[in-house]
C-alpha cells in the first residue's frame, strides 16, 4: 500500500502526539536532511505555562517512523528536482490542526558538501 502526503502528515502528527504530556499549546518538529538522505530530528511542546520543554521520544517503535515519513516525503515531493528542501517545521495543535513549511537553505547545503570533500 502506497502512503499519500496526507497519511504521511497524519503519521506525523501521530508520532508528535504520541509523545506529548498532557496540556501543551503547540508541538514543533524541525527536520534537516542533507543530500547524502542522512536526517536530523529537533522539536518540542509549548505548555500551558509557556514554557518549551524538547521532546522525549518514549515510543521507540513510533520514533522510527520519523525517519520513513520524511524520507517518504522527500519522494514525493520532489519529482524531478522540484520542490526540493532540506528543511522543513511541522507545527502541530491540539486541535489536531497542523501546518509544515518547506525550505532550501543553500548555506546548509554549502557546508554539508564543504565537510564531505575533506
Amino acid at each position: 500500500m502506497s502512503m499519500t502526503v496526507d497519511d504521511i502528515y497524519k503519521s506525523i502528527a501521530q508520532n508528535m502526539m504520541d509523545n506529548l504530556v498532557s496540556h501543551w499549546s503547540e508541538a514543533y518538529l524541525t527536520v534537516e536532511r542533507d543530500a547524502s538522505d542522512a536526517i536530523g530530528f529537533k522539536g518540542g511542546y509549548i505548555n500551558e505555562s509557556k514554557v518549551f520543554t524538547s521532546f522525549k521520544f518514549r515510543k521507540f517503535e513510533r520514533r522510527r517512523d520519523l525517519p520513513r515519513d520524511f524520507h517518504k516525503l522527500y519522494e514525493i515531493m520532489t519529482v524531478e528536482d522540484a520542490n526540493n528542501w532540506n528543511k522543513a517545521k511541522f507545527t502541530l495543535f491540539p486541535s489536531g490542526k497542523f501546518s509544515i513549511d518547506f525550505e532550501w537553505d543553500q548555506d546548509m547545503a554549502d557546508e554539508i558538501e564543504a565537510l564531505s570533500k575533506e
